[in-house]
């Protein structure tokens, strides 16, 4: 039973791949997992709109949490993509030089969102990577905000792009497995939207012409959304971990037999068979 859970929890768009993927699953258990996998998504499009869980979702703080995660990260990335080529003008380039320029700070975001597909894979907690990610973003973006020399600015900079773009697909990925209820995961992904569209907002505000041509106050203000995310994860961390302990303590059962999909799936990620990824 707690294998066949351990499928549950990891429910993706792949998840029918992974599910007959799974070798530590005998036959009978991998056939059980992947019933529960098609009923679950068998219910996603004829499913009714549900004001409980509604509620639900925004009053659960994770939901937040990720949202604020989400916003912090679109937040840096916003003022690269505006503030890039100005950034690297301000290091003492010339204004075509800089925009050519500007492409390299922008490959090293894209290739560390390629590799956040594959970091997952290698090792399954999302709040680590998000950690480890947020921390470096915070320490370049120091390094930027104190140093005088172009050339180690520049290259602070391209590392704090690499830092700070995994976040966001991370931050969708761990928000897709962990929450559960299709009306749920709609506000929650709603939630997540509408706050990475205030970063862009915010961000077109934080490189201040009077602050050129270190730009101190925006170094520092994305370097504190990175000290935010850092902290958000890891309560997102330290409460799951509970959470699923919390769980397993009561080995509660989902009793699917006497409740209807629709009863199922208003219980969102508090189904008692549901552990969290971390």
């Amino acid at each position: 039973m707690l294998r066949l859970k351990m499928v549950r929890s990891y429910e993706s768009p792949r998840s029918n791949i992974c599910a007959s993927a799974a070798h530590f699953l005998i036959e009978k258990e991998r056939t059980a997992a992947l019933e529960m996998l098609e009923a679950d998504r068998a219910l996603s499009p004829t499913a009714d709109y549900s004001t409980h869980q509604v509620l639900r979702a925004l009053s659960d703080w994770t939901v937040w949490g990720y949202a604020i995660i989400f916003w912090a990260a679109a937040t840096g990335g916003a003022t690269q993509a505006i503030f890039g080529p100005t950034l690297i003008a301000a290091m003492g380039y010339t204004s075509t030089r800089a925009q050519v320029l500007s492409a390299v700070p922008s490959a090293c975001g894209f290739a560390s969102q390629l590799l956040s597909m594959v970091l997952p894979r290698l090792y399954r907690r999302f709040s680590v990577w998000i950690m480890l990610f947020s921390a470096a973003a915070c320490a370049f973006y120091a390094v930027i905000a104190t140093v005088e020399d172009s050339h180690v600015r520049f290259a602070f900079l391209c590392l704090s792009n690499f830092a700070l773009s995994p976040n966001m697909p991370l931050v969708s990925l761990w928000m897709s497995n962990n929450v559960l209820g299709v009306t749920k995961k709609g506000v929650a992904s709603a939630c997540t939207v509408m706050l990475g569209g205030i970063a862009g907002l915010i961000g077109s505000h934080i490189y201040r012409d009077q602050d050129a041509p270190q730009y101190r106050f925006g170094h520092i203000f994305v370097c504190a959304c990175n000290a935010v995310i850092f902290v958000v994860a890891l309560a997102l961390n330290l409460y799951f971990r509970y959470e699923n302990r919390r769980r397993d303590r009561e080995d509660e059962s989902l009793d699917a037999a006497t409740l209807t999909p629709e009863q199922i799936d208003d219980l969102c990620d508090s189904r008692p068979d549901h552990r969290y990824t971390w």
